[in-house]
């Protein structure tokens, strides 16, 4: 019984550390996104102001 319910607590243990590492890596996938958003306008208004 005491096994059970110490292997049941490292199941949801588990489970709650693979959740939180999805939710770090999406918040950092959506981080690099941004960046990677920020740096093609940043490119983009220098080709415009090499143009006029």
């Amino acid at each position: 019984m005491l096994y059970e319910l110490v292997r049941l607590q490292k199941t949801v243990d588990e489970k709650k550390d693979e959740r939180q590492r999805t939710r770090l890596h999406a918040r950092q996938l959506r981080a690099q996104l941004r960046e990677r958003a920020r740096a093609e306008r940043a490119l983009a208004e220098i080709g415009w102001s090499r143009l006029c």
